[in-house]
């Protein structure tokens, strides 16, 4: 089974797809769903699940730059507004049989501009919540 190492993940987000992957220090991509009991009698004493709505959510950790990302994440969360998010892990290419993509719209729900002590990086965590559904192509979609 081939590894890999992250060192070319591109993220652009916005209105303008605005390529942001130079400031990104670290990404997640949380997927998820609601877990919804279906327990009956009958079920041999266990309990049974189906998966509910799901609730997916990016977490970045950002290299803070006021002029442009500053800018750029504080209007999207004045904004109130949910706007498109593409991930690709290995770079720019188009998506395909060694590059997934990831797009989706997000919605800034939360935005710390400021965080950190005297002579540390100026950095900041964000966790924006996605709205709506997820679509992934390439790498077998």
């Amino acid at each position: 089974m081939a590894k890999q190492v992250l060192t070319n993940v591109n993220v652009t987000f916005g209105t303008a797809n605005t390529d942001i992957s130079s400031y990104v220090a670290s990404i997640a991509l949380n997927l998820s769903a609601a877990e919804v009991a279906t327990t009956a009698f009958g079920t041999a004493n266990a309990v049974t699940r189906i998966q509910g709505l799901r609730d997916h959510s990016v977490t970045l950790s950002m290299h803070q730059d006021y002029p442009t990302i500053e800018k750029l994440f504080y209007d999207v969360f004045q904004n109130g507004t949910a706007v498109p998010m593409t991930i690709k892990p290995n770079g720019t290419a188009a998506a395909g049989s060694t590059q997934p993509s990831y797009s989706f719209n997000v919605i800034s729900t939360g935005y710390s501009p400021i965080s950190g002590a005297v002579g540390d990086l100026a950095t900041f965590d964000i966790t924006l919540p996605v709205d709506g559904a997820i679509t992934k192509t390439g790498t077998g979609a």
